[in-house]
């Protein structure tokens, strides 16, 4: 007789966490979640109570916990990670209208031999971005719902297929286009088992292993061509924890439209936001702003290059995070944990209002122009003149719009990661630690400081602790 708490956490485990369309193997069409009910439902009902009990490995370990990993063990279905055709895809109404050819010849090429991977993984069900999301018209509310889940999807799946279409072997995988792809980024840390296919639908290497997250030579590989450490490529758990880490990871990709650089990470963060396109960088914008208020982590302000046209402490996209603006003086990776800061920044009408250490600079001047990798924006270096002689900063430059013919007449600069003191009042620049700060310009008719953008991410090194007031500053 059949349990009726399986059969409830069977029907649960459909509904919220695996696609609400999958493709049915045998017989390559698109069917919806009853289908894949009424396939496992009889084996469902022989799941018992020793099966229950062969299956807590654990003392106290939650009972519905123990069948939800049953009922995943017996629903496989797979993922197809990839690059997308330029000559178009096989479309959900492709796939649902009986009688019509399926897209081109590489993507009908394409989508069989990965649905011939996946049964050879003892798959029943396949799913592929192209053909099980309706991409026929703007689908606000179908997007708004699916790229939340995502993350799951690439999580419960038996299998996650990686096609590289530009690659062979192991040598030339990490030149493939695919991790150059923002959206392919939680498709490579979310799922447990993954499978790298190269242009030939033949496995990049080790064929006798059939997860590469397994293979230490692969994991070595793409650890080190991408920058994630190799535990979070074995096991990454979502969360708004070493956020800007996390952001260097995504500023080596692209995407084809400017809000997916932002959609594309919500999972990755364990964040919810409203998908909606036509606002440009302000998609970003909003995702920084639900991560600082949420991981209160001071780092996050530790970027370089172009600021948003919304909000002047935030870059427009996570390539402000790259770790070319980075000079060596300073590793957030390194120096994560020991940050300090405010713990209590806010946002208030599109800007932030955070207490900094200020070190002004009485004698600043500028360098001689120099080229800045991005057009319309020029660059003049920062000189050392005016810091105290106990103080260093690293070499940057201002760059400001080639437009703009405005030039401060003082500058100072921002200690954000200084150390907490026993006065929440007063900050501490710990003596020989490197500290990163902001740039900020003002002229002779300004009362408020304004933020600069420089060219690297802003150091600055005391050989004597110092230990000040904070001013409260909106950027």
């Amino acid at each position: 007789m059949a349990i009726e708490e399986v059969c409830r956490i069977f029907q649960e485990y459909l509904r919220e966490s695996i696609p609400h369309r999958l493709i049915a193997i045998s017989k390559m069409e698109v069917v919806g979640q009853q289908w894949v009910e009424e396939l496992y439902m009889p084996s469902i009902k022989t799941v018992t109570e020793r099966d229950i009990e062969q299956h807590t490995f654990y003392p106290n370990q939650r009972r519905d916990e123990v069948i939800r990993n049953i009922v995943k063990g017996i629903v496989k279905y797979a993922v197809l990670s990839h690059r997308w055709c330029r000559e178009g895809e096989v479309t959900l109404q492709e796939m649902t209208s009986r009688g019509t050819k399926l897209g081109k010849s590489s993507s009908r090429h394409k989508l069989a031999n990965f649905c011939q991977r996946a049964a050879e993984y003892g798959c029943s069900f396949a799913w592929a971005d192209t053909c099980c999301i309706d991409r026929s018209t703007p689908s606000p509310e179908e997007l708004d719902k699916a790229v939340p889940r995502i993350f799951k999807w690439y999580r419960n799946a038996h299998v996650c297929i990686v096609h590289l279409s530009e690659s062979l072997t192991l040598d030339d995988f990490l030149r493939d286009s695919w991790f150059l792809q923002i959206w392919t980024l939680q498709e490579l840390l979310a799922p447990v088992r993954v499978k790298f296919y190269g242009r030939t639908w033949s496995p990049i290497h080790n064929t006798r292993v059939n997860n590469d997250k397994a293979d230490q030579r692969l994991l070595a590989a793409l650890s080190a061509g991408t920058g994630i450490p190799v535990q979070d490529m074995r096991c990454y758990w979502a969360g708004t924890e070493r956020v800007r880490e996390k952001l260097m990871w995504a500023s080596r990709r692209t995407s084809r439209q400017v809000e997916d650089g932002a959609y594309s990470l919500l999972a990755l963060f364990d964040v919810h936001m409203h998908v909606e396109y036509g606002i440009g960088d302000e998609a970003f914008g909003r995702l920084m702003e639900v991560l600082l208020l949420r991981s209160q982590e001071c780092d996050i302000l530790a970027w370089a290059g172009i600021a948003s046209t919304k909000y002047a402490f935030l870059p427009p996209s996570a390539q402000g995070y790259s770790v070319e603006y980075l000079d060596g003086t300073y590793n957030p990776t390194h120096d994560h944990y020991r940050l300090r800061g405010d713990q209590g920044m806010i946002i208030i009408d599109g800007r932030l209002r955070v207490k900094l250490l200020m070190v002004e600079l009485h004698e600043a001047t500028f360098g001689d122009e120099i080229p800045f990798s991005q057009d319309g924006y020029r660059a003049r270096a920062l000189l050392q003149n005016g810091l105290p002689s106990h103080l260093t900063i690293n070499h940057v430059s201002i760059v400001s719009n080639s437009n703009m013919s405005w030039r401060p007449s003082k500058l100072a600069l921002g200690v954000v990661d200084y150390g907490w003191t026993s006065d929440d009042e007063k900050g501490l620049m710990e003596k020989g630690r490197t500290h990163f700060c902001l740039v900020f310009g003002a002229d002779d008719t300004q009362t408020s400081w304004q933020k600069l953008m420089t060219d690297k991410v802003v150091t600055i090194k005391t050989e004597d602790g110092i230990r000040q007031r904070l001013e409260t500053i909106d950027i």
